[in-house]
């Protein structure tokens, strides 16, 4: 047994009794690295994580294990546990090597000093790749024989942040940058960033939504839209039972890798909410309606969601996900011909361990002029046989291990993600509201406590109390939320939000970057006039690349255009519930909603204290962009057409 038994980490745990003699990170394992003169080998990883299982089956290797055991100091992290430790050595690796990914194997100095690192590595060549064994060897000669190679280009875990801090303040239109960005890296036959291997970029969705309403030009609209339909066709959306997966393989979002994630689904609730109040499409709202069920059905425990679901099944890459023929006559029937067709089982491509990866082959348009009837009956029909399908599976194969751990960050942009659809799919509300009633002033790094809360836990925390605010109306929220708000200041440096390491974690990796986040929530405290976000905006050099900005210029340029605040005043007249609920679902590209009444008249900002003395008698709404406000307004139509008229 090594040193992993006792960490509260899934993926650590599974390597308890693995043969090397792993080590957690810390100062125990570089002081045992400097009194022995041994070089560290880090690997990262997580539960989910497919290759990193098979990575595992390398560090199994009889050979491996003798040569890491006598000459290295082995040390395994959980990138779950340790995201601002990941994003590090990820980046360092990157700048080395050009490579980065899980699993990421890292070779450092005692002195935490990374000199070379990796992905995957095999325990022979193969796959094109320098083997474990051979790699290990080659590590050693260099550390033994021409120590100061590796003195010489290694770099300090904690030296990153001067490749990474934006100090230069940008002399470019941020905005209009960011979005040429994205249109040079859009891939216009299948949508999404690039052309090999695709992951959901929630953000550059939302961005080029947002594009559009500021610009008037449609183009950022329709690739968004064109983005979220082919995810929701793809084999990366689970056709079976809701939810997406993490990414596929391929530029068509056919064959993916089979993790589930739980930060995923929940920016891609919020993707598909957004997407769907800019547009209406029924599709879109098909795929949220379904990514909401997953998420309360699959990840749902007490209070709070399960971080992951693994990629294998009984050993077997997507052996839960994937079928058969057979399997699909025996779930369906004699229903079975027509929808083998609609899911692609006769299609090329998509085939994983001799199997097949289900994915819509037909457009929910083309299937209802084919049957004569409305997108929205295919639509229910479709989910009356996908229950078939995930009962049948259900009952007939073994589910992959889930990771049961509540991290804050990923619970709170659920619970965020969820109070949002609630006003569309009517489900979540308390779920999401069980996971914010467990916040407080000190954010942990898990939900139920423990470690010190990160940067990314405060700034989850911080955006999901505000939507609580926003949806509910409890000011007990919004306290909470200013509470936290004060936390945050700790992890400033010179105005600017920084991680454990000191870097500014500003990039969306595809997930939103901890910046983005924080910056976020602060602007929507502005909005409603408790904080102001002023220079800490300016984190942007005008010679990066903007494509994965895009989080961070989605709150730069609403603040440059205008966030809007609408305010709901409520006179007990029945009439608030529409003001509100229509407040809430017009999209805006950036909106902080707020429901008041007589009774906060000693607790609100003057701006809106006025708005509760002003024409008394009815409910009534008041739209604020910038420093000028509306006047009051006493429908739901009347509320749109004023946040429409502010776009124009």
């Amino acid at each position: 047994m090594n040193k992993l038994a006792n960490s509260k980490s899934a993926f650590l745990r599974e390597s308890t009794n693995h043969p090397i003699d792993w080590f957690l990170w810390g100062e125990e394992a570089f002081e045992k690295a400097k009194r022995e003169n041994k070089p560290v080998l880090v690997d990262v990883g997580a539960a989910w994580c497919h290759w990193c299982h098979v990575m595992d089956e390398s560090y199994e290797d009889p050979e491996v294990v003798k040569i890491v055991n006598e000459n290295f100091m082995a040390i395994k992290v959980d990138r779950d546990e340790m995201p601002d430790l990941d994003r590090t050595l990820q980046n360092l690796v990157y700048s080395i090597t050009g490579e980065s990914g899980w699993p990421l194997t890292v070779f450092m100095t005692p002195d935490k000093k990374v000199f070379f690192g990796g992905t995957y590595f095999p325990p022979e060549d193969s796959y094109g790749r320098i083997g474990l064994k051979r790699l290990l060897r080659e590590i050693l000669r260099v550390w033994n024989q021409e120590r100061g190679k590796i003195e010489s280009s290694s770099i300090h875990v904690a030296n990153l942040k001067t490749s990474l801090q934006g100090n230069e303040k940008a002399e470019v239109d941020i905005v209009a940058s960011t979005y040429s960005a994205i249109v040079g890296a859009y891939d216009i036959e299948y949508g999404g960033i690039g052309t090999s291997a695709k992951f959901p970029h929630p953000k550059i969705d939302q961005f080029l939504f947002a594009y559009t309403a500021w610009t008037g030009e449609d183009l950022g609209r329709k690739l968004a839209s064109f983005t979220l339909s082919r995810m929701y066709y793809g084999g990366l959306f689970d056709q079976a039972g809701g939810g997406f997966h993490r990414y596929t393989v391929d530029r068509e979002w056919t064959t993916p890798h089979f993790e589930k994630l739980l930060i995923d689904n929940a920016e891609l609730i919020y993707d598909y909410f957004n997407g769907y109040i800019a547009t209406g499409d029924a599709v879109i709202k098909d795929a949220l309606d379904l990514t909401v069920q997953f998420l309360l059905r699959d990840l749902m425990r007490e209070g709070s969601f399960a971080n992951s679901i693994d990629a294998d099944s009984d050993g077997v890459e997507g052996g839960y996900y994937t079928w058969t023929e057979k399997e699909m006559d025996e779930a369906l029937g004699e229903e079975s011909r027509y929808y083998k067709k609609v899911f692609g089982i006769f299609e090329p491509g998509g085939e994983v361990e001799g199997r097949k990866v289900l994915r819509l082959t037909y457009e929910i348009g083309e299937l209802a002029r084919s049957t004569d009837s409305f997108p929205e009956q295919i639509i229910m029909k479709l989910w009356t046989v996908r229950e078939k399908l995930r009962e049948y599976r259900d009952r007939t194969r073994s589910r992959p291990f889930v990771d049961e751990n509540a991290y804050t960050h990923p619970n709170c942009v659920a619970a965020e993600s969820l109070l949002y659809a609630s006003l569309i799919t009517g489900k979540g509300r308390e779920e999401a509201l069980a996971v914010v009633g467990k916040l407080g002033k000190k954010v942990s790094r898990r939900l139920d406590g423990g470690d010190d809360g990160l940067l990314e836990d405060y700034a989850s925390a911080l955006n999901a109390l505000i939507a609580a605010y926003e949806v509910t109306s409890d000011r007990k929220y919004l306290q909470r939320a200013l509470d936290v708000y004060q936390e945050l200041s700790s992890f400033e440096v010179n105005g600017k939000f920084v991680d454990s390491f000191g870097n500014i974690p500003k990039h969306d990796m595809p997930n939103e970057s901890p910046v983005s986040s924080a910056l976020r929530g602060i602007y929507k405290l502005e909005l409603l006039d408790y904080a102001k976000v002023g220079n800490k905006l300016d984190v942007i050099s005008g010679s990066e690349d903007f494509t994965f900005l895009a989080g961070l210029v989605n709150t730069l340029g609403a603040y440059l255009k205008g966030g809007a605040h609408v305010v709901v005043v409520d006179e007990k007249d029945g009439k608030a519930d529409e003001l509100h609920r229509e407040a809430l679902l017009l999209y805006y590209p950036f909106k902080v909603v707020e429901r008041v009444s007589v009774d906060h008249k000693d607790e609100v900002s003057s701006t809106v204290r006025s708005m509760i003395n002003e024409g008394k008698g009815r409910s009534r709404a008041f739209v604020c962009v910038g420093n000028t406000c509306s006047l009051p307004v006493t429908d739901g139509e009347k509320v749109k057409a004023l946040l429409r008229t502010k776009l124009t």
